[in-house]
């Protein structure tokens, strides 16, 4: 169908089904039900193809399954559609970033990285890309003077030349450690016409203000983010207003504006709150007895919910007997079903099979209740559930109704062995023997992957044209036999690795042979009866840097003692070898957008480097909740080990 305007939407009343989708799918994600969430936000695409909640949500489900080429892609598209205000700070970013890899001896490219506007105007970008160079070189006062050619140059004649020339040079002092000079720069640069509220230069200046710390400049940092949040929530403002206002003392202000980060971080993260949660689940049929694991954020109920929406609130507080007595005069196919949801939260599964059942009478058209009839029943109450489905109509309605299913979500191995069952009842045994025989074949593949030795996530960045976002990827290690006392080397690193990345995943393989033997010496006794690999599947870009330095001694450890690393925690961290068993782990970059992307992938642990706890504490990227919730910190390997195996792992 054609795209439409929201005022198109509305007119056609279409505007809710959309919004309550998305919500939905939102939900839907809470509880681990990727695929029904992404047929979700699909439908919400295929009327407002350029709804960033909804490309933004998908590719929230594309991290959650590790299809990281796709999300990317995704995130790309969000960040075309979201320009951000401060334009010559991510050109800039590019600048540095192409400048560090020219000169480290990476092949990016630097018109592959930044803004397509950068096009326009070659030669000038190029200077400052040699600017950023020598400061790579460490040659700053090189570096400043080439600034200041470009900004001589374009002075009066293009001012967003000048403009980006005069930030290039301020960022180069600050980058130095010279933050007076930097901070000189910028307030010369808001005595010029047309600059005094340029949000690259206010930016900037807040930065500086808040690093030398003075109350005084704290204030004047403070004044500059409230003047950003007139314009709108941003989740960085408000970080920003948090944490000044704890440093200047004024809890109750901090309070405040910390609540309203959380607040809009979660939303930003697609977490749904239990208000929300009840809303939806009020609407569109959500399995209590899934929802009722879920982690939503505490919220107050609307004034005078309906008697369903008062019903869920009390079955996820856990009180059943309100729910019961809420729903007990419904007869709709909605209250049928939540019914049934009670029955099972009790135990009353007889009592779920006939209630759900009613409801199909109903409504027939819910593939969820069709699914627990089919794939989680007893034995002992088959004979009803196969005298609905016997029934040619009902039999033939639910096959096709699952078959619509199976085409739209075609790995899920449940959805195959409910799908196998039903063939069955209804006189088809051949296609029941194909169904199971894909459900073995993914119920296999699964299994590999839910605790698979070897198999570590690693916390890492990437980079849309000078803007940084999180992400989650997986590492991998394995071992396979050697002629007895041959082996014990790594002889394959596979994946999109710089040749400083391969080196130092070779360097970490060593360290962690040597650790493990004078930790582990009876466990480690046959460790030269295998070779080892190593593969990252990180592709989208070159895996670089040393903060994958823990990840991936984690995943060698995991083969070495034969234990699964736990796929709800993600690592990142530099490690250095102080001795053949001492490994300290040391903080590495951009660790605030790591944890973002550990909460975007809905993980329960991040591990940092303990050198990175002043970076999360008062930051203004990520709350201070949702770092205590699910960041750790390790001082070296033993620690981050135990955060990972267990306390037990060094016990014999």
């Amino acid at each position: 169908m054609p795209s439409l305007d929201g005022a198109a939407l509305r007119a056609a009343g279409l505007e809710p089904v959309v919004d309550d989708r998305l919500a939905h799918a939102t939900i839907l994600v809470e509880i681990g039900e990727l695929y029904d969430a992404e047929v979700e936000v699909t439908e919400v695409l295929s009327r407002r193809p350029d709804d960033v909640a909804a490309l933004d949500l998908i590719a929230k489900i594309k991290h959650l399954r590790g299809e990281l080429s796709e999300a990317i892609a995704y995130w790309g598209q969000v960040h075309a559609r979201c320009p951000s205000k401060e334009t010559a700070q991510l050109t800039l970013n590019s600048l540095l970033r192409t400048a560090q890899e020219s000169v480290m001896g990476g092949s990016a490219e630097f018109f592959s990285l930044g803004p397509t506007h950068l096009w326009r105007k070659p030669a000038a970008y190029l200077e400052l890309e040699e600017a950023f160079r020598l400061f790579v070189a460490r040659q700053p006062d090189d570096a400043r003077a080439r600034c200041d050619r470009v900004t001589a140059r374009y002075r009066g004649k293009d001012p967003d030349m000048f403009r980006l020339a005069v930030l290039a040079k301020a960022w180069i002092a600050e980058l130095t450690g010279e933050a007076a000079n930097a901070r000189i720069v910028l307030e010369d640069l808001g005595r010029e016409r047309g600059f005094e509220s340029d949000p690259d230069r206010l930016s900037a200046l807040a930065r500086l203000y808040e690093r030398e710390g003075t109350p005084d400049l704290l204030e004047k940092a403070l004044n500059i983010w409230a003047f950003f949040e007139r314009s709108g929530p941003q989740v960085s403002v408000l970080g920003h207003l948090a944490a000044l206002n704890r440093r200047l003392g004024r809890r109750r202000e901090a309070d405040r504006w910390e609540a309203a980060f959380l607040e809009l971080f979660r939303r930003r993260m697609h977490r749904p709150t239990f208000a929300e949660a009840v809303r939806i689940a009020a609407r569109r049929y959500v399995p209590l007895y899934k929802l009722a694991s879920a982690r939503l954020a505490a919220s107050p109920l609307p004034a005078r919910p309906g008697p369903r929406e008062e019903a869920i609130a009390a079955a996820l507080r856990g009180d059943a007997r309100s729910a019961i007595r809420l729903l007990s005069g419904g007869k709709d196919a909605l209250d049928l079903r939540y019914r049934g949801d009670l029955a099972v939260l009790s135990g009353e599964t007889g009592k779920a099979v006939r209630l759900y059942i009613e409801s199909l009478e109903a409504d027939p058209r819910s593939p969820r209740v069709i699914g627990w009839l089919l794939g989680e029943e007893p034995s002992g109450l088959h004979r009803s559930i196969e005298a609905y489905f016997a029934r040619a109509d009902r039999g033939r309605e639910a096959v096709e109704l699952l078959e619509a299913e199976v085409r739209e979500t075609s790995l899920r191995p449940s959805l195959w062995r409910q799908l196998a069952a039903l063939y069955r009842i209804v006189g088809r045994p051949a296609d029941a023997e194909r169904a199971t025989r894909r459900a073995l074949d993914l119920e296999e593949a699964a299994r590999r992957r839910r605790g698979p030795v070897g198999r570590v996530l690693a916390a890492a960045v990437y980079h849309f044209g000078g803007k940084a976002r999180g992400l989650v990827h997986e590492i991998w290690a394995a071992r396979r036999p050697a002629p007895a006392g041959r082996g014990g080397y790594l002889d394959e690193v596979l994946g999109n690795l710089t040749p400083e990345m391969t080196q130092a995943v070779r360097n970490t393989f060593a360290a962690v042979r040597e650790y493990a033997q004078a930790k582990w010496p009876h466990v480690t006794s046959d460790f030269h009866d295998f070779t080892y690999s190593f593969k990252v599947t990180k592709d989208d870009e070159p895996s670089g840097g040393l903060s994958a330095g823990l990840p991936t001694a984690l995943a060698f450890l995991s083969v070495v003692l034969d234990r699964p690393v736990p796929q709800d925690v993600a690592s990142t961290g530099a490690l250095v070898a102080d001795a053949h068993d001492v490994l300290v782990v040391r903080a590495i970059g951009e660790a605030e957008h790591k944890v973002r992307g550990a909460c975007n992938r809905n993980l329960r642990q991040v591990i940092l480097p303990e050198g990175n706890r002043p970076d999360l504490e008062g930051s203004a990227l990520v709350p201070r909740a949702v770092c205590d919730e699910i960041v750790r910190y390790a001082v070296d390997f033993d620690g981050a080990a135990k955060l990972v195996f267990g306390e037990d792992v060094f016990v014999d």
